[in-house]
């Protein structure tokens, strides 16, 4: 995974299976990352914060989408 946020515009080009795989693999990212944290061997602490900001930030396209409310302009 890169270091930096997804902007939502990349989020909405993705395919719905895209979205939900790349979901799935930050969230496991995010549990690898609170693990380190927890035990200390964590080395770039920020990454925590942009790995949580990219979950909402699909959570939010995936959401905007099912209640047909797409903000795409």
């Amino acid at each position: 995974m890169s270091d930096r946020p997804l902007k939502a515009d990349e989020i909405r080009s993705m395919s719905f299976e895209e979205r939900l795989r790349l979901l799935n693999e930050l969230r496991l990212e995010l549990l690898r990352l609170l693990t380190q944290a927890r035990t200390g061997t964590l080395t770039n602490v920020a990454r925590i914060r942009i790995v949580r900001k990219n979950i909402a930030r699909i959570l939010t396209v995936l959401n905007e989408e099912s209640k047909g409310q797409s903000k795409h302009a």
